[in-house]
C-alpha cells in the first residue's frame, strides 16, 4: 500500500473517532445556570431544609381515669391511645408511662390574706412530699409583692423542706410575676414533664407581667399548671373599707386600679382620683372593684388551668389543701407523655386543637385543649 494513501486512512478514523457522542460530549461546554434555574434550585433547597428544621416534636402529658375522674386507669400500652390535632390523627412517636419522672413547682402565696396560715400550708405541702416518688423534683417559689425562689429543683426532699420553713410573709400579690419566673428560671431548659401548682387567691396587685403577658407563654410551655384557689374576698374587702388612717387599712395597688378601670371602661368619678389615690375613692365603690377584681382573677385562673390541661381546686379552708394536693399527686403519678410531629408543620403561630382518646372501655383521657403552633 502506498504510504500516501495509508496516512490518508489513519486520518479517516481519526476524524470519526473525534466526532463520536462520547468525545463530543467531553469537549462540550458547560452551559452555565441561568439566576432563573438558581433561583429555582435554591427555593427546593430552602424548602426541603424547612421541611427537616420545621417539623418539631409536640409533647404532651395525659392523665387517665374513670369516667368519674375518682380512679386511675391500670398501666396502658401506647396503641390504646390516640392523638388527633385539629382533627386529624397523629403518628405517636414516643410514649412513656408513670415511672418517667415529673418536675413540679411548688408556687405559695405568702401575702398579708395567707400570712398567719403558714404554719398550715407547710404541713399540707410536707404532706405532698410524702405522695412524690424519690425521683420526682420540686423547687420552691414564694411570693408577696416580691418573688423568691426558694429552692430549685430538686430530689432532696431535706432541702424542700429547708425551703418550706424559710416561707416569708409580706404584703400584696405579684402572680404573674411568680408563674413567669417559674417558667423562665425553673423551667426553661427542663425536659420531661412539668407541672406548677399554685396556692393563692389570684389576685395580681405588684409586678411587671401581667395576664396577656403570660398567656401566650403558659401556652408554649408545656407545662401543666393547677390552682389552689383560696377565698380570701371578704378578708381582703374588710381591709379596704377601714379608714386610711388605720393601721390595718388596705389600698389598691396602682396596678390593680389601672386594671378595674381598663377592664370596666369607666372613668374615675373624680378627675383627682388617680391610679395611686386609694383614699379619694368612696368605700361603696372600693367594694365593687374588689368584687372585679376576685371575678377577673378566678376566671383568668380557669383559662389558664384549661390552656394547659390543669385544673382550679377551690379551697374553702386552708385544712382542705391537704386532699387537693394529694388528688394533684394522684393525677400527676398516672399521667403518661405521648410526643408526635405535627402532620401540619407550617410556622404560623396558630392554636392547634388538640384531643386523645383512650381505647380501653370505660377510661378517660385529659389532657391540654390545644398548644400555640410556633411562628417564624
Amino acid at each position: 500500500m502506498p504510504a500516501l494513501h495509508f496516512i490518508r486512512i489513519i486520518l479517516v478514523i481519526c476524524a470519526c473517532l473525534s466526532g463520536s457522542p462520547a468525545a463530543l460530549a467531553q469537549e462540550k461546554p458547560v452551559k452555565p445556570e441561568s439566576p432563573v434555574q438558581r433561583q429555582q434550585k435554591e427555593k427546593i433547597e430552602e424548602q426541603e431544609g424547612t421541611i427537616r428544621v420545621n417539623t418539631e416534636l409536640i409533647s404532651i402529658d395525659v392523665a387517665v381515669s374513670d369516667r368519674a375522674g375518682m380512679r386511675g386507669a391500670p398501666m396502658l400500652a401506647a396503641e390504646e391511645f390516640t392523638v388527633y390535632e385539629n382533627g386529624v390523627r397523629q403518628q405517636v412517636s414516643n410514649f412513656s408511662a408513670t415511672e418517667v419522672p415529673f418536675n413540679v413547682v411548688l408556687l405559695i402565696d405568702t401575702s398579708g390574706s395567707t400570712s398567719e396560715d403558714l404554719a398550715i400550708i407547710r404541713r399540707a405541702a410536707r404532706r405532698f412530699l410524702t405522695e412524690l416518688r424519690p425521683q420526682d423534683r420540686v423547687a420552691v417559689v414564694a411570693f408577696h409583692e416580691q418573688v423568691e425562689l426558694l429552692e430549685d429543683l430538686t430530689s432532696d426532699r431535706a432541702k424542700i423542706e429547708q425551703a418550706l420553713e424559710k416561707l416569708p410573709s409580706g404584703t400584696g400579690s405579684a402572680v404573674y410575676d411568680a408563674l413567669q419566673l417559674s417558667l423562665d428560671e425553673v423551667f426553661k431548659k427542663v425536659q420531661g414533664r412539668k407541672a406548677i401548682i399554685a396556692l393563692t387567691d389570684g389576685v395580681d396587685s405588684f409586678g411587671f407581667h401581667t395576664y396577656e403577658d403570660l398567656l401566650p407563654e403558659v401556652e408554649r410551655s408545656n407545662a401543666t399548671l393547677y390552682f389552689l384557689e383560696v377565698n380570701t374576698e371578704a378578708f381582703t374587702e374588710a381591709g379596704l373599707l377601714r379608714e386610711c388612717y388605720d393601721d390595718k387599712h388596705f389600698e389598691f395597688s396602682e396596678k390593680q386600679l389601672k386594671k378595674y378601670y381598663t377592664e370596666a371602661r369607666v372613668k374615675p368619678r373624680e378627675q383627682r382620683i388617680q391610679f395611686n389615690r386609694h383614699c379619694l375613692i368612696p368605700k361603696d365603690e372600693r367594694k365593687q372593684m374588689n368584687q372585679q377584681l376576685y371575678e377577673s382573677a378566678r376566671r383568668e385562673m380557669r383559662v389558664i388551668a384549661e390552656k394547659t390541661g390543669g385544673e382550679v381546686y377551690a379551697v374553702k379552708d386552708l385544712k382542705q389543701l391537704e386532699p387537693a394536693y394529694a388528688r394533684i399527686a394522684a393525677e400527676l403519678r398516672t399521667q403518661y407523655s405521648i410526643a408526635y410531629y405535627p402532620s401540619n408543620d407550617k410556622r404560623d403561630g396558630s392554636w392547634r386543637k388538640l384531643r386523645v382518646e383512650v381505647r380501653r372501655k370505660g377510661w378517660v383521657a385529659k389532657t391540654r385543649p390545644g398548644y400555640r403552633a410556633p411562628k417564624d
